[in-house]
């Protein structure tokens, strides 16, 4: 319906602004009216031409860190609806192929690279190459040289194989496997203030690619959907804001420059990036010189899924500045990187702690590399409790699988186009200065087919017109902890502890106690008891931290149900 709505004159007009925006921002002198109209509408058929040649599947999409992939693979992916595979070869390459075995259809993903780092698939041991993803060994082959003739280095067996990059610790994937030489000639977006090895955050969450990214053009949300989450983000701080300004960069994305939403905000001054074909890249500015940055990542997975691969940076203020907006940014935002609390500069919150127990943690990571695997998962837990993700998930799933549809079949209402911004017919009302920018993303999409999936994305024909259920918002493995190495070590540690207490640790002290006992020492025997005591509690609270890995939802016999918000 997004690709059927609206008309040429609008996306015309908004051409035309475009050019007007980066006319004054290259600072092109002033021209007449009747030169404007003209370059508007030769840069309107530019820009036609060019949305005409979008090809979704011919772009580079970042799909894990480098630091989540452990040994060589192989890890399953899914990518614009396609079942692929990550592992690394002989030359240490991390390569992307199919990941279906041409034999029997059996998933790679199962499988094990070999000594020779081919893939070797589980089911019957087919073995392929990861430069062009030919077969090369089939065990139940050897000696059949009429059955290695059409089995080996043939077509018909090979796996796709699709070109990958790494930048900035990032593996890319461009899931087009016809188009090597235009991969070649491509580069991914990454913002340039990010580091060279950024800690990167991965989440897998439900809700379709649209409507994650049009959440992340609205910033005006924040103060209702996350009230209390962050220190001022309540209702009664929110303000109106005022008009956006927003360019065009064609088949790159758009740029949107824009003020502050809450009464503690009011001098912000943020720029949002939309680097086709997934990313957004924020910076907020605030007066005494701070500024957060945040890089977002929705790597359209599967039809109602994304995944989300984020970071951020801080920059301090200047020695002595302050200024009213503080504490909006106290505590950040902790679901996309380490808080920089008020107060500190940047140099001494990178600075490594001193002390004691920072010394002995220091020399125990030193001399066990699990310790410190275990020691990151605890503290990105602290990301998994945070309320900002579920309270995202339980209205972006509502509004993705019943919402949209109610409106897309004529249910509710008919889609209609904005009175205030041009574009196609859409099924919001976008009326006010903060829905420019959604409504413009919209217009973008349009142009362009409508997302990645087109008019199929959405998760109302997944979900059967309901939104999903508690305990698949709030599952934690699925969306996280499995493909986490710190996060799984964390779990394992975390859980292997609970259990020794619970049977090793309190049995042993309550027949320590009862030795007491028996020998007539009944003030000695109430130690051993406590410490069993102890022991018991201990282990009950380390099952409750192991369970955060798992879900978001409270262990038996708790209701399973969770408050999101405290009213």
């Amino acid at each position: 319906r997004r690709r059927q709505g609206g008309g040429g004159g609008g996306r015309l007009l908004a051409q035309r602004r475009a050019v007007s925006v980066s006319a004054s921002v290259a600072g092109v002198a002033a021209v007449d009216a009747a030169a404007a109209e003209e370059a508007a509408v030769g840069a309107a058929k530019d820009a036609s031409t060019e949305a005409g040649k979008w090809d979704w599947a011919k772009q580079w999409y970042p799909v894990m860190p480098l630091s989540m992939l452990e040994g060589d693979g192989p890890v399953p992916l899914t990518l614009l609806g396609k079942t692929l595979v990550l592992w690394r070869d002989d030359l240490g390459t991390w390569r992307c192929t199919d990941g279906i075995c041409r034999h029997r259809l059996a998933p790679l993903a199962l499988g094990r690279v070999n000594a020779q780092g081919q893939l070797m698939c589980r089911y019957h041991g087919w073995c392929f190459r990861g430069s062009d993803g030919a077969c090369v060994k089939v065990p139940m082959a050897q000696g059949d040289a009429e059955a290695e003739a059409v089995l080996l280095n043939t077509p018909r067996t090979a796996l796709g194989t699709y070109p990958t990059q790494v930048k900035k610790g990032l593996l890319f994937v461009w899931p087009d496997a016809d188009s090597a030489a235009l991969a070649g000639k491509s580069e991914p977006f990454m913002a340039e203030e990010m580091g060279d090895a950024p800690d990167w955050n991965v989440f897998d969450a439900p809700a379709s690619w649209r409507v994650w990214m049009e959440q992340t053009w609205d910033p005006s949300h924040a103060p209702f959907l996350h009230q209390f989450t962050l220190p001022s983000f309540a209702p009664e701080n929110a303000v109106a804001m005022e008009p956006f300004v927003i360019q065009d960069l064609g088949n790159k994305g758009l740029l949107c420059d824009h003020g502050g939403y809450m009464k503690s905000n009011m001098d912000l001054k943020a720029r949002r990036v939309f680097g086709a074909p997934c990313a957004n890249f924020s910076t907020y500015g605030y007066p005494d010189g701070r500024e957060v940055g945040f890089h977002f990542y929705f790597v359209p997975t599967e039809v109602g899924r994304v995944r989300q691969i984020t970071t951020s940076y801080f920059r301090p203020a200047t020695a002595g500045g302050k200024d009213a907006s503080q504490d909006a940014v106290k505590g950040n935002q902790l679901t996309v990187s380490t808080v920089v609390p008020r107060g500190r500069i940047l140099e001494s919150a990178a600075a490594p702690k001193k002390g004691i127990v920072a010394g002995v943690l220091a020399r125990a990571e030193r001399r066990w590399p699990e310790f410190a695997k275990v020691r990151r998962g605890l503290n990105k837990l602290k990301i998994l409790r945070g309320r900002l993700g579920d309270q995202d998930n339980a209205i972006l799933s509502f509004q993705d699988s019943v919402g949209l549809p109610s409106v897309q079949s004529g249910s509710m209402r008919q889609p209609a186009p904005s009175r205030r911004y041009p574009g196609p017919a859409s099924e919001y009302v976008l009326e006010t200065n903060a829905d420019a920018h959604v409504a413009r993303f919209g217009a973008w999409l349009a142009e362009r087919g409508g997302g990645p999936f087109g008019s199929d994305d959405g998760a109302g024909s997944i979900h059967g017109g309901k939104p999903p259920g508690e305990a698949e918002l709030m599952n934690r493995w699925e969306a996280h902890t499995k493909f986490a190495p710190d996060a799984r070590a964390a779990l394992d540690f975390v859980a292997g502890a609970a259990a020794r207490l619970e049977t090793v640790g309190a049995p042993s002290l309550l027949a320590a106690t009862g030795v007491c006992l028996a020998f007539g020492a009944v003030q000695l025997a109430s130690l051993p008891a406590l410490a069993a005591a102890g022991a018991l509690y201990a282990s009950a609270r380390l099952k409750r931290v192991a369970q955060d890995f798992v879900s978001g939802l409270p262990p038996a016999p708790m209701a399973p149900e969770v408050k999101l918000w405290d009213r």
